[in-house]
């Protein structure tokens, strides 16, 4: 039962730092190049796939980090290092929810065919806490790794 407990918490942590990984190197190098019109539009139509989707995997990977901190014990190394995944895994939430949530909410409102005049300046908000949040996942996914690794109690 503890390696399938592993098994899905690594594979939610591998999905969310991937779906934000995937979301800065390549959309949002996409999304700087494009037009206010193309932009809001890509925005609009990559939100419907990604608001479903990221939700389930991030908290998916906090919770895991938490039951493999209960699970190894929260005074082993490993369950300390899950525990400091989970941190990082919640920070991503403290991040988004204020920042790229709400800004995602405004983007589906503007008009493809006339975005406010204060759009790049948005659109760089955006990016800024996207950043940010995909800094705290890429080493939580790595904390989890290590942890998986150092447990002992195998």
């Amino acid at each position: 039962m503890e390696k399938l407990i592993v098994l899905i918490v690594l594979l939610f942590s591998a999905l969310a730092t991937g779906g934000l990984m995937v979301n800065w190197i390549a959309l949002g190098r996409a999304m700087s190049r494009l037009s206010a019109s193309a932009y809001v539009e890509f925005h609009q139509h990559t939100n419907h796939t990604f608001d479903p989707y990221m939700p389930i995997v991030v908290v998916g990977a906090l919770a895991g980090g938490a039951a493999l901190a209960v699970m190894y014990g929260v005074y082993t190394t490993s369950g300390q290092l899950a525990a400091a995944g989970a941190a990082c895994y919640a920070l991503i939430l403290i991040i988004t929810l204020p920042t790229n949530l709400r800004i995602n909410h405004q983007i589906a409102t503007w008009s493809i065919q006339n975005p406010p005049r204060e759009w790049a300046q948005v659109r760089a908000q955006w990016l800024r806490f996207h950043v940010i949040r995909t800094l705290f996942s890429v080493p939580a996914f790595g904390i989890y790794v290590l942890a998986v690794m150092s447990n002992t109690s195998r």
